[in-house]
């Protein structure tokens, strides 16, 4: 009976141990499913976030331009520049502003509206002269910039402005007083004593146009500086014929253009982009630049 009861408490023993061992072997498969269900769920979530960052968020960064302090959309721009070190079209990428993330006072209440969006357009490589523009996606080489104006230039002639890259002809339009380009186009046009057939006009000439600004469009009047008669005159001074002709055949936009299009040096590094919009797109305050690409997914973001 003795040895009966001891064995009975042996047993219970026994049972209770393994009781005690297979709960905590449930426990632990419990907390290591639960890990695993976090891990997952954290995994998924990072994934959902990288899927909406732009593989060129790295690559682009952004500029305020005179964004902060002009309402004018004709002058008001920001700048995008690419320091990646590979091409990026930026054709169809849209810019919103934060005009949703902001309050507004208005009729005795505060309310909110909706963010404006402008897209990059597609864009000549230049302005042709002839009006008939060739249209194509806007790449920026790396190291390029690109000006992004809210508005477009308002005068259509003699040339009618629409995005195009800048070159070294660029500056005869900045020097029309038909336009006005913010900022200023560069000013690198061809000298004008370097110019082929030069040398082999007389010497009044010659000196006449190595004194020409660079950029500047000569002026052709009907009458010289002292107010007389006058029909070889540029710029009021009485010129030969054949100086007249040369002149007025070598020196304005349409000739730089004929003249120097196949040069190696042509185009510069900065895209003049016209977003065509008729309003202020970017606050004085409180402002949210955002680009987003044409996936829809965020490139770049700049708060002031």
């Amino acid at each position: 009976m003795k040895n009966s009861t001891m064995e009975g408490v042996i047993i219970l023993v026994i049972l209770i141990v393994i009781t005690l061992i297979s709960s905590g072997d449930n426990k632990s498969n419990s907390n290591y499913s639960s890990n695993n269900s976090y891990s997952s769920s954290r995994n998924s979530n990072s994934l959902e976030s990288d899927s909406l960052t732009s593989p060129y968020a790295k690559s682009i960064s952004i500029g305020t331009g005179n964004a902060s302090y002009v309402y004018q959309p004709r002058d008001e721009y920001i700048t995008i520049y690419n320091r990646g070190n590979s091409p990026i079209d930026i054709t169809g990428w849209q810019l919103q502003n934060g005009k949703d993330e902001r309050a507004y006072y208005l009729s005795g209440s505060l309310q909110r509206f909706t963010a404006d969006v402008a897209y990059v357009p597609q864009s000549p490589l230049f302005i042709s002269p002839s009006g008939n523009n060739s249209y194509q996606n806007v790449v920026l080489q790396s190291g390029e910039n690109a000006i992004l104006t809210t508005g477009s230039i308002g005068s259509a002639l003699p040339y009618k402005i629409t995005s195009f890259k800048e070159n070294i002809c660029s500056g005869y339009l900045q020097d029309m007083p038909e336009y006005n380009f913010t900022p200023s186009l560069n000013r690198n046009c061809p000298q004008p004593r370097n110019e082929i057939g030069l040398e082999n006009l007389d010497a009044e000439c010659r000196r006449f146009v190595e004194n020409i600004s660079t950029c500047h469009t000569p002026t052709f009047n009907p009458r010289d500086n002292d107010g007389e008669p006058c029909s070889t005159c540029v710029d009021g001074k009485r010129l030969s014929n054949s100086c007249y002709a040369y002149i007025k055949d070598h020196f304005n936009y349409g000739s730089c253009i004929a003249y120097h299009r196949q040069d190696e040096n042509f185009f510069g590094r900065t895209w003049r982009v016209f977003l065509n919009k008729g309003w202020e797109m970017w606050a004085k305050e409180y402002e949210t630049i955002k680009i987003f690409d044409k996936l829809g997914r965020l490139v770049n973001t700049y708060t002031y």
